[in-house]
């Protein structure tokens, strides 16, 4: 644990020292946004609220080196839908957890050369994985990070983050990434569970590395992962966007974790996107599995570019599980300034 400790202090101690070369400050030009989403949702008997609020800066220290953080705060009602699923169908929802506050990226990024970066802080696994274009179109939360990773580890994704590192290679062609977190994500500032954790005798270390393959408007995506508490558990997964037409994109994804000692073995998902002018239509279908539960969820999205900061999003989702459909009716507000 202490080795751990050393080494961020040291990656740190390199970042303070390249801060404080000189640089042309007349190109230095901090950045600031606020997103907002909002959505109501109903099982078509009653209806609740999920509200999601955050805040991103970029802050550039020289021409190599910037400060970048970003924070999220969350707000649901109490109203309880009858819907009882695996995969959660809104990636804003925190589903009972209203966060006041919480950091989602804070630390400093280094730009070592145009194709070579490093991230050193606190940082949540899903900026960086599962974030395409094709999977972000879809509001239900698997499409944000596989459950063969969420349900197994309890690592810093919505509305959890981590300490840790984080490199990116980055061509016209090719993406490569690489991390390495604190084995459990938390939100809070203070106490055992704190977000500037980093304790791998007792939470593990999370590893996750990603590859990405672009060729014209298609992305093929391959990664693996590892985590170390209680032992080493590893899982892999690949998804692809291949782009059939200008406006028509087909959706394939699959999550497989290795160990017998896990809540989730498989995951398997296929849809597909459609652009016309300013609106797109998405239509995906995944199967997952948690111990012996077995589900098949389907969501059909309409997303509404109504001007540059605003879009309103229609949603339905048919929830099988465990032979028992429930449908959940969507209407999300996205704003972005």
């Amino acid at each position: 644990m202490k080795r751990a400790r050393f080494i961020l202090i040291a990656l740190l101690g390199a970042c303070l020292q390249l801060m404080a070369q000189e640089a042309d400050s007349t190109s230095l030009h901090p950045s600031f946004g606020v997103d907002y989403s909002g959505e109501v949702q109903t099982d078509f008997k009653r209806a609740r609220m999920a509200n999601l609020l955050q805040l991103r800066a970029n802050i550039p220290l020289s021409r190599a080196m910037s400060f970048q953080a970003a924070s999220l705060s969350t707000l649901t009602t109490n109203e309880v839908l009858d819907v009882i699923d695996l995969q959660g169908f809104s990636n804003i929802d925190s589903y009972g957890l209203n966060i006041p506050f919480a950091f989602t990226v804070a630390g400093f990024t280094w730009q070592m050369n145009e194709h070579h970066s490093l991230f050193a802080g606190i940082r949540r696994v899903d900026e960086d994985y599962f974030c395409s274009d094709g999977v972000g179109l879809f509001t239900n939360c698997s499409c944000g990070i596989f459950p063969t990773i969420s349900w197994n580890f309890p690592i810093g994704t919505f509305p959890f983050a981590a300490m840790g590192i984080h490199y990116t290679y980055d061509n016209e062609k090719l993406c490569l990434q690489a991390s390495l977190y604190n084995g459990e994500g938390n939100y809070r500032f203070t106490g055992r569970y704190n977000i500037f954790r980093f304790c791998p005798n007792s939470d593990g270390v999370f590893a996750i590395a990603q590859a990405e393959y672009r060729h014209r408007d298609s992305h093929y995506y391959l990664g693996g992962t590892l985590h170390t508490q209680p032992k080493v558990l590893p899982s892999a997964w690949a998804y692809a966007e291949q782009a059939l037409t200008p406006d028509f994109t087909l959706l394939a994804a699959y999550g497989h974790a290795f160990s017998s000692d896990i809540l989730c073995d498989n995951f398997c998902g296929l849809g597909g996107k459609y652009t016309l002018k300013r609106t797109e239509f998405g239509l995906f279908t995944d199967y997952v599995r948690v111990l012996d539960v077995e589900e098949w969820a389907t969501e059909l999205i309409c997303s509404l570019h109504l001007t540059d900061f605003l879009t309103v999003k229609p949603v339905l989702h048919v929830i099988t599980t465990e032979g028992n459909t429930k449908c959940v009716g969507m209407l999300r507000v996205d704003i972005g300034i």
